[in-house]
Parts: structure tokens; C-alpha cells; sequence
């Protein structure tokens, strides 16, 4: 059955159930026509909750703790100077932490670093996988020509003599 002849036979089945067709230019418009009413809607909300808020604020009346009176000077500034003492040592404190993860962070770098191996280590390693790659696709020649000293040429000479 060709795209023809299937095209036809659905829309006479969608004639027959009596069901309009939806193209795509009818289902984007539906689409963008809900997106715009909820849109709307949550304008619409959000302007509500605002107008209700700004009606209520001028009746919330804030009521603030009255000012104590210092009877004794002496005393406000020994606890004032205590404070200081206590906010000095926390800074102090936060100041160690931070050196201290500081460090971490160096000890981390220099560790992957050296994980990652000095660059000769780094070069025959990638050489042992060429080599690798090389003897598994069957050039062994080439493998002993350009990799001799890798463990991969010693198994190409084997194969070779084989």
C-alpha cells in the first residue's frame, strides 16, 4: 500500500468517525492560546497577592523593644569588650579553616598531579597503547618498526613467526 493510498484511507476513517483532523498550525495555535491564558492567569494572581499585601502593610504596626536605659557604663563596656574577645577568636578560627582547606587544596592538586605521572612515564604509556591498538589490528610489521621496544612488538614477533 503506498503513502497515497494510507493518507486517503485515514482520512476517510476520520470522515466517517465524524472527528475533525488536527493539523499542526491547529494544534500550535491551541498550544500557544493555553500558554497565553495561563500566562494571564498567573499575572492575574500574582497582581492579586501584591494589591492584597499592599493593603494589608499599612495595618501591621511593627512594634520595637524600647531602649534600654545603661544604668552603669562600666559594665556595658566590659561585656562590649567581651563580644570583641569572642568575635576576635571566631575570625581567628575561621581564618585557620580557611588556611587549612587552603592546604588541602594544594595537597589535592599536587596529588593528582602526580598521579597523572611525570611525562616520560605519560609518553610510554601512550607508545604501549599505539602499539597496543597496532598488533590488535594485525600490523604487526609496523609495530616492530615504529614501537620496537614496547612488550607489544615482542608479542608481534611472536605472531610473525608463527
Amino acid at each position: 500500500m503506498n503513502e497515497q493510498a494510507l493518507r486517503q484511507l485515514l482520512l476517510d476513517a476520520d470522515a466517517a468517525a465524524g472527528a475533525a483532523p488536527v493539523t499542526s498550525s491547529g494544534m500550535a495555535s491551541s498550544v500557544r492560546l493555553r500558554l497565553r491564558r495561563r500566562r494571564q492567569s498567573q499575572v492575574a494572581g500574582a497582581s492579586i497577592v501584591l494589591c492584597a499585601m499592599l493593603v494589608v502593610v499599612p495595618f501591621v504596626r511593627f512594634y520595637s523593644r524600647p531602649h534600654l536605659a545603661v544604668s552603669d557604663p562600666s559594665k556595658a563596656r566590659k561585656e562590649l569588650s567581651l563580644i570583641q574577645i569572642q568575635a576576635d577568636s571566631q575570625a581567628v578560627t575561621v581564618k585557620r579553616l580557611m588556611e587549612y582547606q587552603h592546604s588541602l587544596d594544594v595537597r589535592d592538586k599536587a596529588a593528582r598531579k602526580f598521579d597523572r605521572g611525570q611525562p616520560l612515564d605519560r609518553l610510554q604509556q601512550q607508545r604501549e597503547n599505539a602499539a597496543r591498538l597496532l598488533t590488535h589490528d594485525g600490523e604487526y610489521r609496523r609495530v616492530i618498526e615504529l614501537f620496537p621496544e614496547t612488550h607489544w612488538a615482542a608479542i608481534a614477533r611472536q605472531r610473525l613467526q608463527t
